[in-house]
């Protein structure tokens, strides 16, 4: 067991290496436009920003500004002319594959062969998070549960709603 948690220590030291060698805005720009989709500089800054208040970033002081155009607009560029962003007719930024595998390579979520459909992802992702908060709920006493009865058979309702139109549109 602790030969396990030594490698697992050691792997975690190794990318966190590597995110500091990639530097900083130009991971959070890989990271937002992962986790979003593509963006244009704008959109991409608006989610850095969201993403810095929504970790509370308080425990290394005050929160970090919003990034500003002056180190954004040149990054992208500099991320283009390096192969991991594409800037697409309509003015926005998507990952390239080499994006997506630096990517891959830093968070360790898929394998850097593996192309998942963003979609796909979200859904993956949505029914993920589910099953663990109904992970959680089995695991709390009933007594606590029985006020929310009535939400958690309106759920059970919605989630069978959705199955059962599955089941009828693979039956025809």
């Amino acid at each position: 067991m602790w030969d396990a948690f030594k490698n697992l220590h050691k792997e975690f030291h190794e990318k966190m290496e590597q995110m500091q060698r990639f530097g900083g805005i130009r991971i959070l720009i890989l990271h937002v436009l992962d986790e979003n989709g593509p963006g244009n500089g704008v959109e991409i800054m608006d989610a850095i920003q969201a993403h810095h208040e929504s970790c509370n970033m308080s425990h290394r002081g005050p929160r970090p500004p919003r990034p500003s155009p002056g180190s954004v607009y040149p990054m992208l560029k500099k991320m283009v002319n390096e192969g991991l962003l594409v800037k697409c007719e309509d003015g926005r930024y998507e990952l390239t594959e080499k994006g997506n595998k630096v990517i891959n390579k830093l968070y360790g979520r898929f394998k850097p062969h593996e192309k998942m459909d963003r979609g796909e992802y979200s859904v993956t992702k949505a029914l993920t998070e589910i099953e663990g908060y109904v992970s959680y709920l089995e695991d709390i006493k009933e007594e606590k549960l029985v006020p929310h009865e009535e939400l958690i058979g309106e759920l059970s309702e919605r989630l069978k709603t959705i199955r059962e139109s599955l089941q009828k549109n693979n039956s025809t």
